[in-house]
């Protein structure tokens, strides 16, 4: 009889954000444009529970993750109302030199999570990591809305026409916000085609500190 083929989290470091940051680094090299989506669902009046892919943007001086919206879209109601909510990464094909040669599908949960807006003070820095096409949209382009998609491209164009004659920075709107999400839990998935996934949960413990241990997928 053959051996099962596994895919073995065989070492994992004490913090949850320290295997994110790896998988992470190593997801964006190998990504076409360096950009990363997660899933983040919110509780929604209307639907019960609303899901969307949204841009990763980054982390928080104190390792949380990091959400920018606009403060009229759904999402920031949502998270107003309720701060409750849970966020997913999807990386496939990511090879993490700690884990062995072999790429691997990876999966990553932040369960039990709960949304803070930053404070005012902190906005401006994160602006002005946006790229001038996102700062655009959230000057022009109504989300959510019905639209006419020439027309957006039309009012993009003069915008940034505009903007580029003035010679000036675009200033952060007064809609403009961003989230970072405090988790209980941290959940990491490994697999890979014919193999037996592997799966270590991290459980925030009530002096603040990390239990990390397998648990079956």
């Amino acid at each position: 009889m053959s051996q099962s083929a596994v895919a073995h989290i065989e070492t994992f470091p004490p913090e949850p954000v320290t295997l994110f940051k790896q998988l992470i680094d190593a997801f964006s090299k190998q990504s076409i444009d360096g950009l990363t989506l997660m899933n983040l669902a919110t509780v929604d009046e209307e639907f019960g529970v609303l899901n969307r892919n949204v841009l990763y943007r980054g982390l928080s001086d104190d390792d949380c993750i990091i959400y920018v919206t606009q403060r009229f879209t759904r999402n920031f109601k949502n998270l107003q109302a309720n701060t409750k909510c849970s966020i997913a990464f999807f990386m496939p094909q990511v090879v993490l030199p700690s884990q062995g040669p072999n790429p691997a599908l990876w999966q990553v949960r932040l369960i039990g999570a709960t949304a803070e807006e930053l404070p005012d003070s902190q906005l401006d820095a994160w602006w002005e990591k946006e790229l001038l096409s996102s700062k655009i949209r959230d000057y022009v382009f109504p989300c959510g809305q019905p639209v006419e998609y020439r027309e957006l491209v039309a009012k993009h164009d003069q915008f940034l026409a505009d903007h580029l004659a003035s010679g000036q920075p675009l200033k952060r709107p007064a809609t403009y916000t961003a989230f970072k999400f405090r988790a209980q839990r941290w959940d990491f998935l490994k697999a890979g085609s014919g193999q037996i996934p592997d799966r270590v949960q991290y459980r925030r413990q009530p002096n603040g500190e990390w239990l990390a241990t397998h648990v079956s997928t």
